[in-house]
Parts: C-alpha cells; sequence; structure tokens
C-alpha cells in the first residue's frame, strides 16, 4: 500500500510535468503525465521516463501510451527530438535532428518512430510504437532524448524545437550506453540563506555537478542537528523516485525549506549535514556541513538576564558570606588596609588571619545557633512559628539569594532536558521549478520505518477488514511525542485503511485522543474508536463542498496504547 509520504510525491509530481514544462529531472515523479489546453482539451502520456541501459548494436521495442482524456476526437502528432540541460532549476530544451546534420551521434536519430497524425477516439488511448536502435560506434555515456506528443506538428527554429506548451506532453529517454563510463560528481555549493534567524526557520540550498559522461542522481538526506546534537529535521533528497537526475557537464540546483517546533530550549547554533551518494558501477559520496543560529529576541533576552541574574547573585552571595566570616572573626570588613595592619592581633605582613577557630562554615553555624535560640526562648508552637517567620525577616537577604540561585538551577535543569529531548516536530518544503512539496515530520518518520524490516511486518493488511473506503482519514499529531501519527498509520492500515494526510500540530499538546468525523460517518468512527483504546469521539456537520472526512487528534495518552 502507498503510503501518505509516496501519494503526496506522486500527486505533486504529476504537476510537474504539466503544460509540457519541460521538468526533466524533477525531484519527484510520477509515470503519467497531463496538460490541459486553453480550450479545455486534456492530453496524457504514460511513462513521462525511460531509462535503459544498452550496449552497440542493441534493437528496443516498446510504445509510448498516449490518453485523449475529452469527450471528442483528438488528433496528435509525434516527433523525437535531443534534449539537453538549461539553466540550473530542472528545466531543459529540445534539440531538433536536421537532415543535413544527421552523422549517427545522438539519441535521437537512433530512435523510429511514427510522425504522421494519429486520431484517438473519445476517452481513449492509443500506444504508439518506437524502436530504439543502438548503431555499433555510440559512444559510452549517457545519451538523452525526448518524444514529444502534440496536438500540433511541432515547429524548428534552426536551433530549437518551437512547441505551444499547453498542448503538448513529453515522454523522455536517458540512455546508459556500456563501454568507458564516467561517474564524477561534488557538491559545488551547499549554504544556508541565512546565518541568523529569529525563529527555528531555514532555507538550504544545494548545487550538484556533474563532471562524468553519463546522468547521476543524488540521493541522500539533509540531518538538521540543534547545538546539543538532538535531530531537529531530515530532509529527504531523491528517495525513492527515478527523477532528480543531472545530466553530464551541468550543475543542478536543489532547495529546500525547513520549519521547526518553537521550543525555549532549542535557541542556539544549528548544525545542517548534507550527505549525497551517487554512481551506479561504484556507489560514491560526498559530505558538506553548515551552520546558522537560532536567536529569538525575546528568548535570548530572556536568557541573557537569567545567566547575568544568576552570575551578580552567586557573586554577590560570596562576598556576604565573606563579609559574615570577617565580622565573626572580629574584622571590620570596610577597614582600610591601613588600619587592617594596625591590628596585629589579626593581621600578619598586611594579610588578614583569622582565628583557626572561624571556618568557612562559621556563618551558616552562626545562623543556625541563632535560630536554636529562638526557639529555645520561645517553646509554644505558635512561638516557634513566630520566631521562625522572625528569622526569616533576619536573615532575608540569605534566602532571597537561595531563593534565586535555585530558581535559576531549576531553569537551567529544564533547559538542558527539553534541549535533549530526541525528536520535535518539524516540516520540510521541497521546491521544484513550478510547485513545492510539503512534508510534516510524520510524512518522514513513516517512511523511515517502512525500510525498517520489523515496521514492514506490520503492513500485512487484515483481508477480512478490507473494504472500498469512501472517505478521507486525516492523522494529526498533538501529542507531546513525534511519530505517534506515523504509529497509527502503521496501526490502522494494518486494519486495510488508508491514510490520506499526516500532519503535526505545532499548538500542542492535547491530553486525550479525539476523532473528529463528519456525521455521516458514525459507524466509521466508531469501529476506529475501538481501534485507538476507545478514543474520544465529537461530530461536526458535514462540507457539502468536501469529501467525507474524519481527522484523529493523536493526545498525549496514546503513548500508553
Amino acid at each position: 500500500m502507498t503510503s501518505t509520504y509516496q501519494t503526496k510525491i506522486l500527486t505533486k509530481s504529476v504537476q510537474h510535468v504539466l503544460a509540457g514544462l519541460l521538468i526533466f529531472v524533477c525531484t519527484y515523479g510520477t509515470v503519467r503525465a497531463q496538460v490541459t489546453v486553453p480550450d479545455s482539451l486534456s492530453l496524457s502520456v504514460t511513462p513521462t521516463l525511460f531509462q535503459m541501459s544498452a550496449s552497440p548494436t542493441q534493437i528496443w521495442n516498446s510504445s509510448v501510451k498516449v490518453i485523449n482524456n475529452n469527450p471528442r476526437e483528438l488528433t496528435v502528432f509525434a516527433k523525437v527530438v535531443n534534449f539537453a540541460p538549461q539553466g540550473e532549476t530542472g528545466a531543459g530544451k529540445f534539440l531538433p535532428v536536421f537532415d543535413d546534420a544527421r552523422d549517427g551521434s545522438s539519441l535521437a536519430e537512433w530512435i523510429s518512430i511514427s510522425t504522421d497524425a494519429i486520431t484517438i477516439a473519445p476517452e481513449a488511448s492509443f500506444n504508439i510504437p518506437f524502436t530504439v536502435s543502438v548503431p555499433e560506434d555510440a559512444t559510452p555515456g549517457g545519451h538523452f532524448a525526448a518524444i514529444l506528443i502534440s496536438t500540433k506538428p511541432p515547429i524548428s527554429d534552426g536551433e530549437s524545437i518551437k512547441v505551444a506548451t499547453s498542448q503538448v506532453v513529453t515522454s523522455l529517454f536517458f540512455v546508459r550506453i556500456a563501454g568507458d563510463v564516467i561517474e564524477d560528481g561534488s557538491v559545488r555549493e551547499f549554504h544556508v540563506a541565512k546565518t541568523f534567524v529569529n525563529l527555528p526557520k531555514a532555507d538550504f540550498e544545494v548545487r550538484f555537478e556533474n563532471k562524468g559522461n553519463v546522468q547521476l542522481q543524488p540521493q541522500g538526506e539533509i540531518v538538521i542537528t540543534n547545538m546539543w546534537g538532538k535531530e531537529r529535521g531530515t530532509i529527504p533528497i531523491n528517495q525513492q523516485t527515478h527523477f532528480g537526475n543531472v545530466l553530464p557537464n551541468s550543475i543542478r540546483k536543489f532547495e529546500f525549506s525547513w520549519k521547526g517546533e518553537q521550543s525555549f530550549s532549542d535557541i542556539g547554533r544549528y548544525k545542517v549535514a548534507l550527505t549525497l551518494a551517487y554512481g551506479e558501477d561504484a556507489r560514491k559520496f560526498v559530505t558538506n556541513t553548515d551552520y546558522f543560529y537560532v536567536v529569538p529576541v525575546k528568548a535570548g533576552a530572556i536568557t541573557l538576564s537569567l545567566v547575568l541574574l544568576f552570575i551578580f547573585i552567586v557573586r554577590w552571595s560570596i562576598k556576604a558570606y565573606v563579609r559574615k566570616m570577617l565580622l565573626l572573626a572580629g574584622v571590620e570588613p570596610d577597614l582600610s588596609q591601613r588600619e587592617l595592619v594596625q591590628r596585629r592581633s589579626f593581621v600578619k605582613e598586611g594579610d588578614i588571619r583569622i582565628s583557626k577557630a572561624v571556618s568557612l562554615k562559621a556563618p551558616m553555624q552562626s545562623g543556625y545557633s541563632d535560630l536554636r535560640d529562638r526557639f529555645i526562648k520561645t517553646p509554644a508552637f505558635f512561638g516557634k512559628i513566630k520566631a521562625l517567620y522572625s528569622f526569616t525577616v533576619a536573615y532575608k537577604r540569605f534566602f532571597i539569594a537561595l531563593c534565586v540561585i535555585l530558581f535559576c538551577l531549576c531553569v537551567l535543569v529544564i533547559f538542558i532536558h527539553n534541549a535533549q529531548k530526541e525528536q520535535r516536530d518539524y516540516e520540510v518544503v521541497i521546491h521544484n521549478a513550478d510547485t513545492k512539496i510539503k512534508l510534516s515530520s510524520e510524512d518522514i518518520l513513516y517512511t523511515k520505518k517502512q525500510t525498517d524490516d520489523q515496521a514492514r511486518s506490520f503492513l500485512e493488511t487484515d483481508a477480512s477488514t478490507t473494504t472500498q473506503q469512501q472517505y478521507e482519514i486525516v492523522l494529526v499529531n498533538s501529542s507531546d511525542t513525534p511519530g505517534l501519527a506515523a504509529s497509527l498509520q502503521t496501526l490502522l492500515q494494518s486494519k486495510g485503511y488508508t491514510i490520506t494526510d499526516l500532519q503535526s500540530d505545532f499548538e500542542k499538546s492535547k491530553p486525550k485522543t479525539v476523532i473528529v468525523y463528519d456525521t455521516s460517518l458514525q459507524n466509521e468512527a466508531l469501529t476506529l474508536s475501538k481501534y485507538i483504546n476507545n478514543a474520544l469521539l465529537s461530530a461536526r456537520p458535514l462540507q457539502s463542498t468536501s469529501s467525507p472526512l474524519i481527522t484523529i487528534y493523536i493526545g498525549n495518552d496514546f503513548i500508553s496504547l
């Protein structure tokens, strides 16, 4: 069963090839492209990408399916052109093959396809066959081409193919010829857009350069950790997709955004670690790091104030303690150095010499003796309460300093404890040329669980409970523990349910798990509640403009399941 993470990728990827934007290396892709023209014509082609390895003299036969989604006939034309990168955004350009320039070296010349007009019946499809014949002298490395399917014949201007982008869909060809293949790539640049940010939000840019002669698909991730080394986000790069390729002698730019959960304890320096792997013949790895600082003005001011207050109180307490020791030793702290030297009984060679009977515990012992004497003089219970109160007032400076120090220490302990938390909720956005893919931390955590053999075993669907689900289920993690929505999705999928979306609630936390359902889905909500420890139910009116929906807000009580 396709995960929510993968479903989001596929849904967004269909948009990448909409309007024939020529996106040949989209970060995430699908095997179906669709475009709609101004007069509401709809044209689709599948697959959108052919990747193959071949040897000289090899012949390969296949076909491209063109789908007419319109209520009337549609006439289309097919043309083979070469394909080359253009810029760093993932866009490409079509290069025609001229009769007077044919030398058999380009992939477009190896592909044979009918260029006659093809009429497709309403709501029908047509398979256009083609043949790839690799010549004997084909150069090793990568070769790239495309089949243009258009409602009008493409026109060449002498350098490139001119097409009405709203009337064209494409199927790309990446062919790898065996031989002296060079796989060489590097991270040309990796950096954070802003070094200092007020909130836990950051934008990242990766520029990957392909120095070889075949296409490379860099795969990996960006891991974000706070100054305590605890992970605060993971951004997947080109995982679970055939797209995301970088063509030879070109640079591809990947852009990402990250938004973390706001927390007072997560201020400070963040480390951003990039790890990429590429290559088919021999897997190679490249790494890079960068840093940025989360310095919220309000939280930073509070932190600095507490630190300064702690230092001031400690310094003041030490000085007060020393004064008290001197007084107990019979030395007036405010005397000048000359006056101290004149007091031979307490001073020798300019240094203060305190009696051996006076130790560092003297002020504490003096205070304890004072409190004991007060209690002895007042045997009555209420008298002792009054004596304790008068003692506290008499030593108020000591107690104030003690309370401030204890408060600062408690804040420090809470700060360190929260900063050491293993996971927090976050969102990432993967930027493409014409759209954005937003993933929650629950999506990414669920995908990670899918890669674990033990987690996969939970996905064995119970066939007895599998039904044709006619409504949507959205899981929202409103607890203090990241990953609970991903765990619940695993549980529900094992019962035959399909999860529409995973989300994180940054405005936590909710103590109880609540199932909010449309009034038409009462029985379904009751069944779901049985799987979630009899979670609370809350009905809402059905919105006529939307599909029936059940939203499960996961609270802290789900941890005990």
